[in-house]
C-alpha cells in the first residue's frame, strides 16, 4: 500500500470536507439575516443623544441627566447617576436587549420590541420587559411602555410584581433629548 497515496486521499478529503463546512455556513438561515444586527443598531440610535430625566415613584419626583452613546461594535452604552447598561442585538431571539447594574447594587437584564418602520417617530410604543435582581436578593419583574412623544421627548409607564406577585410601585419617567 502506498502511504503517499493513502495521504494524498486523505488530505483531499479533508480539505473537501472543509469546503463543505464553510459552504454549509455560508447558505445558513443565520447568513440570510446578514445586516439585521446593523439595523437595529441604527433604530435604536435614536436613543444616542444626553438626556435630561424625570422619575416619578410613589409621588416623589428625581431629575437627573443621563448619556446614551454608540460603540463600534453597535451597541449602546447607557449611563447615569442611577444605572449603567449596555444594550444590543441578540441574534438568537432577534431582540435588542440589554444589561445593568443600578446604583444599589441590584443588576437587570431587558428587552426591547421593535416596532414597524425605519426609525421613531411620534405615537410609536416600545414594550420593555424586564426583570430585576435586587441586592438583597428579591426579584421583581417590569413591564414599562414608552411612548415616543416627539423627536426629542420619550414618556414611559413602568409597572411590575416582585417573586411573590405583589405589585411594584409605578414608575413614570419622561426623557428629553438635551440640545
Amino acid at each position: 500500500m502506498n502511504l503517499t497515496r493513502i495521504f494524498s486521499i486523505q488530505k483531499s478529503g479533508l480539505l473537501m470536507g472543509l469546503f463543505l463546512a464553510v459552504m454549509a455556513l455560508c447558505w445558513s438561515p443565520g447568513s440570510l439575516r446578514a445586516g439585521e444586527a446593523e439595523d437595529y443598531f441604527k433604530f435604536y440610535s435614536y436613543y444616542h443623544s444626553k438626556w435630561a430625566l424625570v422619575v416619578e415613584t410613589g409621588g416623589k419626583k428625581e431629575t437627573s441627566k443621563a448619556e446614551c452613546y454608540g460603540t463600534a461594535a453597535g451597541c449602546n452604552i447607557f449611563v447615569s447617576k442611577n444605572e449603567t447598561s449596555i444594550w444590543g442585538y441578540d441574534p438568537k431571539t432577534r431582540q435588542w436587549t440589554g444589561a445593568g447594574h443600578l446604583k444599589d447594587g441590584s443588576r437587570f437584564t431587558s428587552t426591547i420590541s421593535r416596532p414597524q418602520g425605519p426609525k421613531f417617530k411620534a405615537g410609536m410604543v416600545l414594550t420593555f420587559k424586564t426583570i430585576i435582581r435586587h441586592a438583597d436578593g428579591k426579584i421583581s419583574y417590569l413591564t414599562g411602555k414608552q411612548t415616543v412623544v416627539d423627536e426629542n421627548t420619550l414618556t414611559a409607564v413602568i409597572t411590575g410584581t416582585d417573586q411573590d406577585g405583589k405589585p411594584t410601585p409605578k414608575i413614570v419617567r419622561t426623557a428629553k433629548k438635551i440640545k
